[in-house]
């Protein structure tokens, strides 16, 4: 019973910041704007929130598929790549970290989805294998004979790369349309108030589709802004550009929210981002006390015994003061208590208390 109370109050937390997410981006405000990054900041807030929770209560589990996961609890499937598209906004952290974040945030989604069977569609290859790939392609090359192509040409392997790439953008264009169609018929039918489990199951599928698409193409955009940033660097350090003038203060780099229940789950790979550390519950809001996000137990109390410590010479000059006006027999002092025990005398104790009356 208990734990059907905590999934409800996940399912509410999620709703709320759910749609502060969608306010933000349906806003016409400025990106840069205080009100849209104070917005921004407390979705993050909240839907970090969320994810402590899904840990908590062990909400997936890797041995499961999507059938055999409640209605309930597919939308808590989109917690990373909320908070993916939420961190690409943030103005308050270097560019480059915010790519960063945002890129576990987006791949760790789309992994997900692979792993419940929702999607068979592939992310773009990283970086580093990439490379790796590119070293292989070079080696071959020059055992291969060389040929005769013009300097600059592109040769058949990135021709193949090009046309499969555009290929996948012009079927992904296609499917994201039609999730769209789908997802505006289904909202549709969930305003009746008769629906039936099964739509709400698509609708929330549907939506799950919408946004691995969506993943998809952002994974693929920062990775190129990532390698145009690196180019800009480059040629800052070459003084061939200025320094930028608002460029927000290096800081400690940041790290994607990962959440286990245990000390024993912490020494395993996470939710789904290999090569990171993971956290407990305790350390992540230990952390999050220090970046400011969370109140301070310890401050809380101090605070309180302060107060407690302050109240006795607040008691102490009360009492005199009202020594001073017994003595003085002051007639506004005596009216009021003459009023206050006639009305005792005519209100016994309890009257007013009627709750679980029979």
């Amino acid at each position: 019973m208990a734990e059907e109370e905590e999934h409800q109050s996940l399912s509410t937390l999620f709703d709320k910041y759910f749609k502060i997410y969608e306010d933000v981006e349906n806003s016409v405000t400025p990106i840069n704007s205080d009100q849209l990054q104070s917005q921004v900041k407390e979705s993050i807030a909240g839907l970090v929130k969320a994810t402590v929770l899904v840990s908590e209560l062990s909400v997936f589990s890797s041995n499961e598929s999507v059938e055999e996961l409640p209605t309930s609890s597919l939308k808590f499937l989109l917690l990373p790549v909320l908070l993916g598209s939420l961190t690409l906004k943030r103005t308050d952290i270097q560019r480059s970290q915010a790519l960063r974040l945002a890129q576990v945030y987006f791949r760790d989604f789309v992994r997900r989805c692979q792993e419940y069977q929702i999607t068979q569609d592939q992310l773009p290859v990283e970086e580093e294998e990439e490379e790796e790939k590119e070293e292989e392609r070079k080696a071959g090359r020059r055992k291969a004979k060389p040929s005769p192509m013009k300097k600059g040409m592109p040769t058949p392997e990135e021709l193949q790369t090009m046309a499969r790439q555009r290929e996948e953008k012009i079927k992904r264009f296609r499917e994201r349309k039609a999730i769209g169609e789908r997802l505006v018929e289904l909202k549709k039918s969930l305003d009746n108030p008769s629906h039936d489990e099964d739509t709400l199951r698509t609708f929330h599928l549907t939506t799950i589709q919408k946004f691995v698409c969506q993943s998809l193409e952002e994974v693929e955009s920062i990775m190129m802004e990532e390698k145009m940033l690196t180019e800009m660097e480059k040629m800052r350090v070459d003084g061939k550009l200025p320094t930028p003038p608002s460029v927000p203060p290096a800081v400690t780099p940041l790290r994607p929210i990962l959440l286990t229940r245990d000390k024993i789950q912490k020494n395993t790979f996470g939710l789904g981002y290999p090569s990171l550390p993971s956290m407990t519950v305790e350390e992540f809001y230990d952390q999050r006390v220090r970046e400011g996000w969370f109140p301070d137990p310890a401050r809380s109390q101090n605070c309180l015994q302060d107060r407690v410590a302050l109240d006795p010479e607040d008691d102490k000059e009360a009492e005199e003061e009202e020594e001073q006006e017994e003595e003085r027999d002051d007639p506004e002092r005596l009216k009021r208590d003459r009023e206050r025990d006639e009305w005792r005398d005519n209100h016994r104790r309890g009257w007013g208390n009627t709750y679980n009356r029979s």
